[in-house]
């Protein structure tokens, strides 16, 4: 009897813990030893929140782990990217600073006091299919290309644009 039930209660248990979220997906910045990655993790079953964490890695140098946070479990998280190795990951209305350079510095700050705005958007880790991804940002637009010249002439610059410099003859 006692074989029984040592075999069907963690059976009888399974289903409680099958619909648990314990999931990750990275965005690699330089290579795969660079890299962000954000870790859910579903505490109970029956509570539709996760805690967030992201970790922080330029191996073999350091890697940290840095909570987040408890959120909705189809939260997503934009990633935007400020300057080399810094990164803004904005979850609602909640911005983080990470870096990569030691994998120590994490912060909740204000986007109003950055002096240089959010920065280049970079992706956003999402859930697709009850699984978490990154899903990168679209190439920004190619800038648009200049007139042809029309009969040899160049064409002249739009109303309010500045004249292209002359480049003097040597």
């Amino acid at each position: 009897m006692r074989k029984f039930a040592a075999i069907v209660l963690p059976l009888a248990l399974l289903p409680f813990l099958a619909g648990c979220v314990n999931d990750a997906a990275s965005f690699q910045i330089e290579g795969k030893d660079n890299a962000l990655t954000l870790i859910r993790e579903q505490r109970w079953f029956w509570k539709p929140e996760v805690d967030l964490s992201v970790t922080a890695s330029r191996l073999p140098d350091c890697q940290r782990r840095h909570q987040m946070g408890v959120a909705p479990i189809e939260a997503s998280v934009e990633v935007w990217q400020t300057g080399p190795g810094t990164f803004l990951l904005k979850r609602g209305k909640l911005v983080y600073l990470a870096e990569t350079q030691t994998c120590e510095g994490f912060q909740k700050v204000d986007v109003d006091q950055l002096p240089g705005g959010m920065g280049n958007k970079l992706g956003v880790f999402q859930v697709q299919g009850g699984k978490l991804s990154f899903v990168p940002a679209p190439p920004p637009p190619a800038p648009a290309p200049a007139p042809a010249p029309v009969d040899g002439v160049p064409a002249q610059p739009a109303a309010g644009a500045a004249a292209p410099t002359p480049i003097p003859a040597q």
